[in-house]
């Protein structure tokens, strides 16, 4: 509806200069909202006390849209978000920067200067168009607190940007540069994982309470420091390696299998030990130990189901790691930092589109950006920030872990060498960074006439990524304790395309469909030492967890799709739209999903999101996350 605010209360809201000559134009502006409500349900109950039935998201939304010229600037369009969400598991009951619930949301200026058209501002640039993925769709971040279901245009999260377009032989050239930030991905960090309903397992793996090494690893030190504590009740210094008690060669294993030293240990449950009890037996004694301080908060022992050849918990991982090891660990702790590129670290990209033969429509894309999919580092710091290296020392052929300063200090409860106290706990850091990298692509989309269906249109997406940071898990280090070491991250390159078909039948139904795989180009997988629990493996960061061995990815990953479209209603006043989505090893997501237009103001919506398959695919670990979403919008 046409109206004639004051520009000093635009001002207000946008912050641009040349709103303090507010008054000296009669503009006509435009102004439309949308009010909207979104309630979800879960549809079956599974972990994290999540329960069918249970309400996932209410969600209340009033969309704000203006427009109108600003003399001597362009046209201005203002989209506003104010959000609240009465009851939800998203971790932010309103307003959030950097998601899709930013209050202003866009907020740009569009200005011809001969030939070149520019849009200045903070906006959405959209370079792919693939069905329920984003290949080339990389200029935005996402939005993925509710997984992939929101629509690209909904989850995607708007940057400031500036980008020129121009004619270029024949074709259209864009140049654009954009303020990078990452995906806003549930759970990545220490303290917002409560309540989130779709944290990833790789995602857990880090920052879970229960089963990530952010929590997991204090209380690593608070069991090394009850070890510490029977050591010096035996008469040793601590878990150093004394005359006649060589703790640099005495393992957890050793505490299982009730061995040399470690069956001493053993007496500290009583009923326990090397002679009558037995390696489950033995095991649940561990774990009597561990949960005296750690009180089931955190896995960190399987109880007495031991399996060091598939494990499934820190200490069946770590089974080869050395009780002078744990002196290191004593009342250990972790912090959880973030690394952001400045404002002036700008993502770069550039894309030139054209026609062939008038039915074949390509594009050429390059951008030079940060990965908005972060990456984790972890190192050893002391209480004064300094980074601390860890060195190895080698006790008949079995390694040792020392922690060490600038200085030469060790670190942990007793020094190794003198047997003094020296009460310096390490610090393991986890930082949260995103990697500049350059990204590749192109797109083409042509149709062609079939006998049987008429037009079907055919297309494709490329996409040649360089030095993309993916998890590489050492097994081989992890047994002996070495945390930081074991968790590291390798410079990869990914080669990913989607290949579509799309076509009409039955007067209006829409059917498209994709083949989709991603190639890992620097896959590793080396077997290690030999043992079962070894090797040194490019891990899946989607669904790497304690629970599933630190699943290691394929090297090739595939997916198909299929998507059908059907207007309803004698004025096609409704539509119904339902996307099927497999993965390699059995994941499958369903979205179901459609809308009725009552009148010019008022639409309903419903939707209907179902997960099953393989628990350890991207899209089966959130069969437990099903939900039915119904919504009502009014349109002014």
């Amino acid at each position: 509806m046409p109206i004639r605010p004051s520009l000093l209360l635009l001002c207000a809201l946008i912050s641009l200069p040349p709103c303090l000559h507010a008054g000296e134009t009669d503009t006509a502006w435009e102004l439309h909202g949308i009010l909207k409500n979104e309630s979800a349900w879960l549809t079956r109950s599974g972990s994290n006390a999540h329960r069918s039935g249970e309400l996932l998201k209410n969600e209340n939304s009033l969309n704000l849209f203006l427009n109108g010229h600003l003399p001597a600037l362009g046209a201005l369009h203002v989209q506003l978000n104010p959000v609240f969400e009465s009851e939800g598991n998203e971790g932010s009951r309103s307003h959030q920067r950097d998601t899709q619930n930013d209050l202003l949301r866009e907020v740009y200026l569009d200005k011809s200067l001969g030939p070149v058209e520019l849009r200045i501002g903070k906006q959405q640039e959209v370079w792919g168009t693939a069905d329920g993925i984003k290949l080339l769709d990389i200029v935005n971040p996402t939005d993925y607190r509710e997984f992939v279901q929101n629509t690209m245009a909904d989850s995607r999260i708007p940057v400031w940007m500036a980008k020129a377009s121009t004619p270029v032989g024949g074709g259209n050239l864009q140049v654009l540069a954009a303020r990078p930030v990452a995906n806003a991905i549930p759970g990545m960090s220490a303290d917002d994982g409560d309540g989130q309903a779709f944290i990833m397992k790789g995602v857990d793996t880090i920052t879970g309470r229960v089963n990530g090494f952010t929590s997991i690893t204090p209380q690593l030190g608070k069991v090394a420091g009850t070890f510490h504590n029977l050591a010096v009740g035996f008469g040793l210094p601590g878990l150093v390696s004394a005359p006649g008690f060589d703790l640099a060669t005495t393992r957890v294993q050793d505490f299982i299998d009730g061995r040399g030293l470690g069956a001493g240990f053993l007496a500290a449950c009583p009923g326990f030990g090397a002679t009558s009890g037995s390696r489950s037996q033995n095991a649940a004694c561990l774990d009597r130990i561990a949960q005296s301080t750690n009180k089931n908060q955190t896995l960190l022992i399987d109880a007495g189901n031991w399996n060091e050849a598939a494990p499934n918990s820190p200490f069946e991982f770590m089974n080869q790691t050395t009780f002078a090891t744990f002196n290191t660990f004593v009342n250990a702790n972790t912090a959880y930092r973030r690394e952001r590129p400045g404002d002036t670290d700008l993502n770069l990209g550039v894309r030139y589109k054209n026609t062939i033969g008038g039915n074949f429509n390509y594009s050429l894309n390059y951008l030079n950006h940060r990965d908005p999919n972060p990456y984790i580092a972890l190192s050893w710091e002391n209480g004064r920030g300094e980074t601390l290296a860890t060195e190895t020392v080698t006790s008949g052929n079995l390694t040792s872990l020392r922690l060490r300063d600038g200085a030469g200090n060790d670190y942990g409860a007793v020094d190794p060498v003198t047997f003094a106290a020296i009460n310096r706990p390490a610090t393991l850091i986890f930082t949260e960074k995103t990697q500049r990298i350059n990204s590749l692509g192109a797109s083409f989309d042509t149709s062609v006439e079939s006998q049987w269906l008429g037009p079907v249109v055919l297309r494709g997406e490329a996409l040649y990524q360089l030095d993309t940071k993916t998890p590489l898990i050492d097994r081989d280090r992890l047994a002996i304790g070495d945390l930081a070491g074991a968790m590291q991250t390798r410079n990869t390159d990914w080669f990913k395309y989607v290949l579509g078909a799309e076509f009409i039948v039955l007067t209006n139904l829409t059917i498209s469909g994709q083949w989709i795989q991603f190639v890992n180009l620097d896959f590793v997988d080396e077997p290690g030492n030999g043992s079962a629990n070894s090797g040194r493996y490019s891990a899946d960061q989607a669904v790497m967890h304690l629970g599933n061995g630190l699943k290691k990815v394929n090297q090739y990953k595939e997916f198909g799709s299929l998507f059908l479209s059907k207007p309803l209603g004698l004025e096609q006043q409704g539509r119904i739209n339902n996307l099927t989505m497999v993965e390699e090893h059995g994941g499958w997501w369903n979205r179901l999903d459609g809308e009725w237009k009552w009148n010019d103001s008022w639409v309903s919506t419903a939707e209907y999101n179902q997960y099953w398959g393989n628990p350890e695919t991207m899209f089966g670990q959130f069969g437990p996350r099903s939900n039915v979403q119904v919504g009502l919008k009014y349109i002014f």
